[in-house]
């Protein structure tokens, strides 16, 4: 800014102008060895036009005046972002872009300091292009796209260069017309936002796009003992990849195949040598682990009173011999989505999407039997929101709710495949570590602790932070599943006597 007041005076002045390039320049070398995105993209078209520089006059610092108010506001965004910004682990490279195409960087300061916290990557571009060719050459998740009312031709051409390149794009603007999303929609827009933009509606949007989440392959069992059923049954789930397929001939393995298999659909032959498809329907609904599998009947039987039967004991389908290819997916994809979605309300808590109570403590227990057979260490956290009461009564429980989801997607993203992550109920959450020593669990959840911490929910009446108490504890210091869990709860008390936003280790010795 100093050496730009003199050339401001003196526009003419060809060595003023010389004295302020070298101060670009420098600014942009550091901005490239810092790794300033936004400051090294906002000054790029600045030191373009001095590195062209022949004439200068009016006209030129008429530009310049026009191009650093953007280039201030991104040094200004970027030493803000880094002096609020928490301490990075050596993974967090790896973490989803979002880039922001926006007219200036002054509105989005909150954004940028909190989208690290949800887990990405973010980025603001003033310069459209610039914007774009990051996102490409990083490989972004998304791009939203600040549009002025309508697509103007400058956007328009923006928006076709995003598709041309497959990066999915969201809208912004500050109306939310029925024609301003009209020609979102036509310029093939993932969603609309309606400014001003907030954290938790960006990242609702873009998670489906980040984290992606894969289901297995529909797992269908078929008992049938004739081998040419079983291979015309394989043939036709066989192209698909979503499907697979196990046969079995022998009615008496039926139930270690069910436990071992867990198939989402069973495919049952009506007529077997020894006993019949409604025997093994009942023997099988006996069995209260698998009294929910839908099963499907591979007959030749057309009595309708026969087939009533058959659906009194257990049954839910039938299937014609010869089996027609369409009828046998359908058949297979349709009960197979229906015992999924039950299967998920019964073990999945509504808010959250996190284990629910029940089946928290059931994995708690094998993941116990596990870790003993292989002799490795558990750990076991009780997390539980500070002051949750006071949120609800100041805020109301809808934003209770979303505090609630927030730290649940926030323990979600950061545990591993091996651990277990569960809501206890209200405002309390559990987290079983596998394989984890106690140091590495306190280690672990006191990064979690202020994490979660840093995250700020946006309200009417202003935005706040929340915080977690947690108390830990570790097999086989506590060998059954209960020591262990009263022993976390223990220690999650002695956490909230201490004065709450902090963690507690149960520190019994393993016995010798």
């Amino acid at each position: 800014m100093q050496s730009w007041r003199p050339v401001w005076q003196a526009s003419h002045d060809n060595a003023r102008w010389s004295v302020f390039a070298s101060h670009c320049d420098r600014l942009a070398a550091l901005a490239r060895d810092g790794e300033l995105d936004e400051v090294e993209t906002a000054i790029a078209p600045l030191v373009d036009l001095l590195t062209a520089l022949r004439q200068p006059g009016d006209a030129e610092k008429a530009r310049v005046d026009q191009l650093l108010p953007g280039v201030f506001a991104a040094v200004r965004a970027a030493l803000s972002q880094r002096a609020r910004a928490p301490e990075r682990s050596a993974g967090d490279d790896t973490l989803p872009l979002v880039v922001l195409l926006a007219k200036e960087i002054a509105p989005y300061h909150e954004l940028l300091a909190q989208m690290v916290h949800y887990g990405y990557t973010f980025k603001v571009f003033t310069q459209f292009r610039h914007g774009v060719r990051y996102a490409v050459m990083n490989r972004a998740v998304a791009v939203v796209a600040e549009l002025d009312g309508t697509l103007d031709e400058e956007t328009s051409a923006v928006v076709t260069e995003l598709n041309r390149c497959n990066l999915k794009w969201f809208a912004l603007s500050p109306e939310g017309s029925f024609k301003v999303r009209l020609q979102a929609v036509r310029h093939d827009a993932q969603g609309f936002f309606v400014a001003p933009l907030t954290v938790n509606t960006l990242v609702d949007a873009v998670d489906p796009l980040a984290f992606e989440s894969k289901d297995e392959p529909y797992r269908v069992l078929a008992l049938d003992d004739s081998p040419t059923v079983l291979a015309t049954v394989e043939r036709i789930l066989s192209q698909f990849p979503n499907i697979h397929m196990r046969g079995l001939r022998e009615p008496s393995r039926i139930l270690e195949t069910l436990m071992d298999f867990a198939p989402d659909v069973l495919l049952l032959d009506f007529h077997m040598d020894g006993c019949t498809g409604l025997e093994v329907a009942r023997i099988i609904r006996q069995n209260k682990a698998f009294e929910s599998i839908p099963i499907a009947y591979l007959t030749s039987e057309t009595s309708e009173e026969v087939q009533q039967e058959a659906m009194r004991q257990g049954g839910d389908d039938f299937l014609t011999k010869p089996i027609s290819a369409a009828q046998l997916v359908n058949a297979v994809v349709s009960k197979a989505e229906r015992y999924r979605g039950l299967r998920r309300l019964m073990v999945e808590d509504s808010l959250t999407g996190l284990f629910n109570h029940v089946k928290t403590k059931t994995l708690l227990q094998q993941t116990l039997l596990l870790a003993d057979r292989q002799g490795v260490p558990v750990s076991y956290a009780i997390l539980d929101i500070d002051h949750f009461k006071q949120v609800n009564d100041t805020y109301g429980h809808t934003t209770g709710d979303k505090v609630i989801k927030a730290l649940a997607r926030f323990l979600r993203q950061r545990m591993r495949r091996s651990d277990v992550v569960g809501r206890y109920g209200g405002e309390e959450f559990v987290v079983v570590l596998f394989d984890s020593t106690p140091e590495d669990a306190l280690e672990r959840v006191e990064t979690l602790r202020k994490g979660f911490g840093g995250i700020f929910h946006q309200t009417d009446q202003g935005m706040f932070a929340s915080t977690f108490s947690a108390g830990i504890a570790h097999f086989p210091a506590y060998p059954t599943m209960m020591e262990l869990m009263v022993a976390a709860d223990d220690a999650l008390y002695a956490s909230k006597r201490a004065g709450r936003n902090r963690c507690t280790l149960a520190d019994r010795s393993i016995p010798d």
